[in-house]
């Protein structure tokens, strides 16, 4: 077996979830922004057949026309790649767990410091890690599907691989 301390304990599970805070934030922000890049594409693209389309009633070219059908087909193509990947709902449900983490992080942080200014026993610490594990764990729980669509990216200095569950194994 190993030596693990409640302090140890404490540490890792507070790195874990710090890990997972910025991969969720990160994670959020990323599917926002090309959520807006897709609805600006399909914008400009539905603007540009607009264009077209009011060139070929003006009895214009053959090739407004056929500008005027491209375009719509590509706004169409824009349209499907952003429904069929939900990248809204995802970005909410990330952020979402990514604000739940934060205050758990901050819960730890309160717990890790009052350990080690002596205002709590071993026994007490333990009752209060407990509960944290187990907020931990209704998080983990709450999390939409939609979110857990990927694991969350490592950050690039790691050196050991990011845990795939949490820790749900109590340990003195």
């Amino acid at each position: 077996m190993f030596n693990l301390t409640l302090r140890d304990h404490l540490q890792l599970t507070f790195n874990e979830i710090l890990e997972r805070h910025g991969a969720h934030a990160t994670k959020a922000l990323r599917r926002a922004q090309w959520s807006r890049v897709l609805r600006a594409s399909e914008a400009i693209h539905v603007g540009s057949a607009s264009i077209a389309a009011t060139g070929v009633a003006f009895g214009r070219s053959q090739t407004f026309a056929i500008a005027a059908a491209a375009l719509a087909a590509s706004a169409l193509v824009v349209l499907v790649v952003q429904l069929s990947f939900e990248l809204d709902a995802s970005a909410r449900a990330h952020a979402a767990s990514s604000a739940h983490l934060w205050a758990l992080r901050e819960r730890y942080r309160a717990l890790l410091s009052d350990l080690h200014d002596g205002v709590l026993t071993v026994a007490e610490a333990r009752v209060r890690r407990d509960k944290l594990l187990d907020d931990l764990k209704a998080v983990y729980e709450m999390t939409p599907v939609i979110a857990l669509d990927a694991a969350p990216e490592p950050p690039p200095d790691a050196a050991r691989p990011a845990a795939s569950q949490p820790s749900a194994y109590r340990s003195a």
